[in-house]
């Protein structure tokens, strides 16, 4: 599960529209919250919320919540790594949601984005002319999110309690902060389009700019990642994931595991690689530790 979007416009395609045109008209502030479910369980981590269906297990809630309090403040210091991205993903309404089945994530959906946004702006949104399943739908993603915000979810049968071992727990609540907090805040280093810093050293590390995933990539690319429904926007947010927990050493002893999407398995490997990357994330004031 990459952006939790990408999929909503696949599955819902018809609720988007009209979001879009509120997103477009309306200038509410949102702020981060789970939706109206009977029994949806609840917590938080430095304000940004966590969400999981009713048939998830509490065990599960609070490991999402151990988890992106340390991803919010990786160095344990007890302050939030890096406050505007964080204030960002609270703003923006983004949250993380626990699910046991897609079942489950369709009903959170139907409740995140409600269908009578779509009934009532249908029309607005024909004469806008957008295409969310083709050629715009980065951009109708884009103003959803930066108004509406989104989820990002993990699933149960994934997420991995033991303490070891990789938890793609870890992903999803990652691509949350990056995503929703370090794109918005800093749109010209971070922003999900090509004319970003970290867009420009995404193509350098795939061997050009390509809008959509490649089946093979140029010689030398170390990002590799295929999946043709992953948008640009999409696929930012990949690289970013992969160079931090990179840059952690949590990817050390996946490299046959994940050989097919990312080669720099290990600081040593980013730094040879990827330097000017390297010096990008180590910015301090990004906050980005490892």
């Amino acid at each position: 599960m990459i952006i939790l979007l990408r999929h909503i416009i696949v599955m819902n395609i018809r609720y988007l529209p009209a979001i879009i045109i509120l997103v477009l008209c309306s200038s509410k502030t949102v702020f981060a919250s789970c939706p109206d479910i009977t029994d949806l369980k609840m917590t938080e981590s430095f304000g940004v919320k966590i969400c999981a269906m009713p048939d998830v297990d509490q065990m599960y809630l609070e490991h999402a919540k151990n988890v992106m309090s340390r991803l919010i403040d990786y160095n344990d210091d007890g302050i939030v790594d890096n406050q505007p991205a964080i204030d960002k993903v609270i703003s923006t309404g983004s949250v993380l949601a626990v699910f046991r089945n897609s079942r489950g994530e369709r009903k959170f959906a139907d409740v995140f984005w409600p269908e009578e946004v779509y009934d009532e702006f249908m029309p607005i949104f024909d004469a806008q002319g957008w295409d969310c399943e083709r050629d715009e739908e980065d951009k109708c993603m884009h103003a959803v999110e930066s108004k509406y915000g989104t989820f990002l979810a993990v699933f149960t049968n994934e997420m991995n309690l033991s303490g070891s071992g990789w938890d793609p727990t870890i992903e999803e609540g990652l691509h949350l902060i990056t995503h929703m907090g370090y794109a918005q805040a800093y749109p010209d280093i971070f922003g999900q389009n090509k004319d970003s810093h970290i867009a420009k050293l995404m193509d350098i590390a795939r061997g050009g700019y390509f809008e959509k995933a490649k089946r093979k990539y140029p010689h030398g690319a170390y990002y590799t990642y295929d999946d043709r429904s992953c948008t640009y926007s999409c696929q930012i947010t990949e690289f970013t994931y992969w160079a931090i927990t990179s840059l952690r050493g949590q990817q050390e002893g996946r490299a046959r595991e994940i050989r097919e999407e990312w080669k720099l398995t290990d600081p040593e490997k980013m730094q040879d690689t990827a330097p000017d990357l390297v010096e990008l994330l180590s910015d301090k004031k990004y906050g980005i530790y490892y």
